[in-house]
């Protein structure tokens, strides 16, 4: 009887854990896949091969990091119970990065955020003018 009770409990903790895992904003570097703005109106899908030069990951501690095409950026990011966000600039690099970059465009968005999402694995950031990022 004990070692039937252990085992279910094994396998209730592993689903438990295996669903946590794709619904954590934090642990994981998000590269971005696609970007929205209303003003001026944008929409735009990251080619697969760029998508690792837009990524940020949202530590544990309330702090971030970010790449920016070229240029790496950190700083404090807050979350509400109900998916509120609000991120903060903090230290950022002020390389000139190549012609058809979005580093502009990504970090502005980013710096606007009011809202997050996840959903089936990816990451919705949602910008106070209604634009967002996509992130997997």
């Amino acid at each position: 009887m004990r070692k039937s009770m252990l085992i279910v409990l094994a396998v209730v903790a592993t689903f438990i854990v295996a669903g946590c895992g794709g619904s954590s904003l934090t642990g994981k570097t998000w590269q971005l896949t696609a970007i929205t703005e209303q003003v001026p109106a944008f929409q735009g899908v990251v080619p697969e091969a760029d998508q690792a030069r837009y990524t940020i990951q949202f530590n544990s501690d309330g702090t971030y990091n970010a790449l920016a095409d070229c240029n790496n950026m950190n700083g404090k990011y807050t979350t509400t119970g109900t998916g509120g966000m609000t991120i903060e600039p903090g230290a950022m690099t002020m390389m000139a990065c190549p012609e058809g970059s979005m580093a502009d465009m990504y970090v502005a968005a980013l710096l606007s955020t009011e809202s997050y999402a996840i959903a089936s694995g990816a990451l919705t950031l949602t910008t106070t003018a209604g634009g967002t990022l996509v992130f997997k």
